[in-house]
């Protein structure tokens, strides 16, 4: 079954790549450049599933979690954060706020489509 996934990225080449896999994959996909894009995105669609990066300007993927999960229908939407952080703190401070998996860039598609298909159950 086909689902909407939403990918908030300032980087052309990421937002591209996961583009490309996730179209693969049988998914819809909405593109965003960074939170702002992101949370107006949710507006204007059902999304069912987020990959975003952390560092971002006008709204970083950590503020746009925190606004997400304020919003009802978003509330349990899984989030996956895709970035160069490895830092353990801000790990646990995003699994905190309930995103589901971290992945480091460059990732491998194999591994990107194989988070999103675990978590899509």
């Amino acid at each position: 079954m086909s689902k909407k996934i939403l990918v908030v990225d300032d980087a052309k080449l990421i937002r591209n790549v996961t583009q490309k896999a996730i179209l693969e994959a049988g998914h819809e996909v909405v593109l965003a450049n960074n939170g702002q894009e992101g949370l107006e995105a949710l507006e204007n669609n059902d999304i069912d599933f987020i990959f975003s990066d952390i560092n971002m300007p006008i709204m970083t993927g950590m503020e746009m979690v925190a606004k997400l999960r304020e919003m009802q229908k978003y509330r349990f939407v899984p989030v996956v954060m895709l970035t160069t952080e490895s830092k353990p703190e801000l790990q646990a401070e995003a699994k905190k706020m309930g995103v589901k998996a971290w992945l480091v860039k460059p990732f491998n598609k194999e591994k990107f489509l194989l988070v999103l298909d675990k978590l899509l159950g």
